[in-house]
């Protein structure tokens, strides 16, 4: 039987358990392995009912493979279909070594730039990939790129997880009964993760993608006789003002939007009105302070990559360009926004 009739007696099996998956098929594109209409003039069909998601605390290796711990809330023989995709088409088809040779690659890079990045809250080495268990270690760095919240819960969602990410495309399908992405497309399927930059785009997946946020990173301020620690990374409500409070006499400001192409006149407007209560900070002054700390601080990452020549070098220092376009998508603020406030 030949690799595309194993394929789709593979998919008849999902459809027996209750998952949809029409008119599509796997192969390899510009992201590495991905999924692509079989006739891209008719709409893709994918679904994966609640019932067959797997909550990433009952994954486990056995003999190598990833398997469900315990299967008894699963369809019968689920746990062995479950298995053999898992080898044959996500874990054990380029999962695994693609996951390894990134956490070695990051890890091999040289220590000024590791100590960069772990200032800037990027990545620690020490705690992110120790090598104490190194199966285990990279079981779940693939897992935090294949999962997605649920109703509260972490799952993984097979078939759908080998849809490549694209930063404008829509996003998963979350329903009631399950998680689906649909519709006509030309070439290979995508999807839009979720809402992330470019710089923890890399780090978190994998791989780069000019992402259409940029959020700060890690840093520490003088702000008038201030001081002002900013706590980097995404904001699950980033065109919500920021949280921002005082704490031992520092200014606490976390997860700051700093950049939208969609929506330049956000960030700043944000970030004004996240401190309005806040009177010994200028929000106006502050805001350009921390995208001043930004840029300075990709650019030595930048710098200290100039020479070395691996994968891994190539695409941080790719990233942090990537990061200082999404950083820099910010212009005005939005005035009535702000009048608004002040009337209130």
């Amino acid at each position: 039987m030949g690799a595309a009739a194993d394929w789709h007696e593979f998919l008849d099996d999902f459809r027996a358990f209750g998952g949809r998956a029409e008119n599509v098929m796997q192969r390899k594109g510009n992201f590495g392995m991905g999924i692509f209409p079989i006739d891209p003039s008719k709409p893709v069909d994918l679904f994966v009912p609640s019932e067959l998601l797997v909550p990433i605390d009952n994954i486990e290796l056995k003999d190598g493979n990833v398997v469900i711990k315990n299967d008894e809330n699963f369809p019968e023989g689920y746990s062995n279909w479950f298995s053999k995709y898992q080898e044959n088409y996500s874990w054990g088809a380029e999962g695994k070594e693609r996951t390894l040779a990134f956490e070695e690659g990051l890890k091999s890079l040289p220590e000024n730039v590791q100590n960069l990045l772990k200032n800037y809250g990027l990545y620690n080495a020490e705690i992110r990939f120790p090598e104490k268990d190194l199966d285990n270690e990279i079981l779940q760095r693939f897992i935090l790129t294949r999962c997605i919240n649920y109703q509260g819960n972490t799952v993984i969602m097979p078939i759908i997880d080998l849809v490549n990410h694209a930063p404008l495309a829509n996003p998963y399908d979350v329903k009631n009964g399950g998680v689906a992405i649909s519709g006509t497309h030309e070439g290979e399927v995508l999807v839009r993760y979720n809402l992330m930059d470019p710089i923890r785009r890399l780090l978190n997946y994998g791989f780069s993608a000019q992402e259409p946020t940029g959020f700060s990173i890690r840093c520490r301020i003088q702000h008038q006789e201030k001081t002002v620690i900013v706590q980097g990374g995404k904001s699950e409500k980033p065109m919500q003002p920021c949280k921002v409070t005082f704490e031992n006499d520092r200014f606490i400001v976390q997860q700051p939007l700093l950049g939208s192409q969609q929506r330049p006149k956000m960030p700043r407007t944000l970030f004004i009105q996240a401190c309005k209560n806040s009177k010994e900070i200028d929000a106006d002054e502050l805001f350009d302070q921390i995208h001043q700390f930004n840029r300075i601080a990709l650019i030595r990452i930048i710098r200290e990559l100039q020479d070395i020549e691996s994968e891994a070098a190539s695409l941080l220092k790719n990233a942090c360009l990537d990061q200082l376009i999404a950083q820099s998508q910010y212009f005005g603020m939005r005035r009535d926004i702000l009048e608004n406030q002040e009337n209130e």
